[in-house]
């Protein structure tokens, strides 16, 4: 099976679906990192990557932490998730797999934002609250 989301991904999306779900507050990285299970080294780089893509907003002192730039409804999917590379290596038939999974997940991601996957977590986690 082909990853199209590594685990660098997923905890980028976990942080920006925490920060969205605390819109507008900001949060603190210790914060994030306890609710979505993130080792705290690793998710202060990666908030210092979201910070220079413009993507978060980050804030030093008391009523400092870290917020989205923008409500999660104006977040779109396909700017926060990367395509992955194409390996160099491999013949022709490689190159057009690898390409065709490019082309298919940027298709997958257009028109999604940030709200429509918190929705998706809120009916998630009320399907499971309801079956215990």
């Amino acid at each position: 099976m082909i990853n199209i989301v590594n685990e660098t991904e997923a905890y980028r999306l976990d942080a920006l679906l925490e920060l969205g779900r605390a819109w507008p507050q900001s949060l603190t990285v210790a914060e994030i990192a306890r609710r979505r299970a993130i080792p705290v080294k690793f998710l202060a780089r990666l908030l210092g990557e979201l910070a220079r893509e413009e993507l978060v907003v980050t804030a030093r002192g008391a009523r400092g932490g870290v917020r989205l730039a923008a409500a999660p409804d104006d977040v779109a999917v396909a700017r926060l998730m990367r395509v992955q590379p194409q390996p160099e290596a491999g013949g022709p038939a490689v190159r057009f797999l690898w390409a065709r999974t490019a082309e298919a997940q940027v298709r997958a991601l257009a028109g999604l934002t940030l709200a429509a996957l918190l929705a998706v977590e809120d009916e998630a986690n009320a399907t499971a609250d309801f079956a215990i």
